[in-house]
C-alpha cells in the first residue's frame, strides 16, 4: 500500500460521538496483548482532552502529529517518518493533525487491563476510558 494513498484504502471509523479524528484497528495480538491502530487526525482541530494510561509507540506516516497540553498550547509537532515512544503519562493532552492532517500508526500495548486512556472534559474530569478489551470488541464488529 502506496503511503500517500492509504487515505482512500483505509476503511476509517468515528469513535462514538468524538470528532475531529478516525480510527482504523489493524490487528489485535491477543497473546501479546497489543493492538496495532491507524489513526487520521484532521488539520488544526484538536480531538478531546485523554492521557495515555499505557504504553504507545507512534510513528507518524502521513502529514504532521501535533500536540497540544491541557490549555491548549502547542508542545510537539511531530513530521512524517517521526517515531515515538511514549509512556504512561498523568498529564493530559490534545492531538490534530497538522497542514494537510495526519495519519500515525499506534502500537498500543495493554496495561494489565487497566485503561489504555482516560478521557476528560475541558476541566480535566474522567469521563470515560478506554481498555484493551473495548478495542477488542471494536475490532470484532
Amino acid at each position: 500500500m502506496d503511503i500517500l494513498q492509504i487515505d482512500e484504502t483505509v476503511e476509517w471509523k468515528q469513535f462514538g460521538e468524538l470528532e475531529h479524528f478516525r480510527y482504523s484497528i489493524l490487528h489485535i495480538d491477543e497473546e501479546q496483548q497489543r493492538a496495532e491502530v491507524l489513526f487520521k487526525f484532521e488539520p488544526h482541530k484538536p480531538i478531546i482532552l485523554h492521557r495515555h494510561t499505557a504504553l504507545n509507540k507512534i510513528l507518524v506516516l502521513k502529514g504532521e502529529h501535533r500536540i497540544y497540553d491541557a490549555n491548549g498550547d502547542l508542545t510537539e509537532v511531530r513530521p512524517a517518518g517521526s517515531y515515538k515512544i511514549v509512556e504512561p503519562c498523568e498529564e493530559p493532552h490534545s492531538e490534530s493533525g497538522g497542514e494537510g492532517g495526519a495519519i500515525a500508526l499506534f502500537s498500543i500495548f495493554d496495561n494489565g487491563g487497566n485503561a489504555l486512556y482516560e478521557l476528560m472534559d475541558e476541566t480535566k474530569n474522567v469521563i470515560a476510558s478506554l481498555h484493551m478489551s473495548d478495542l477488542v470488541n471494536l475490532y470484532q464488529n
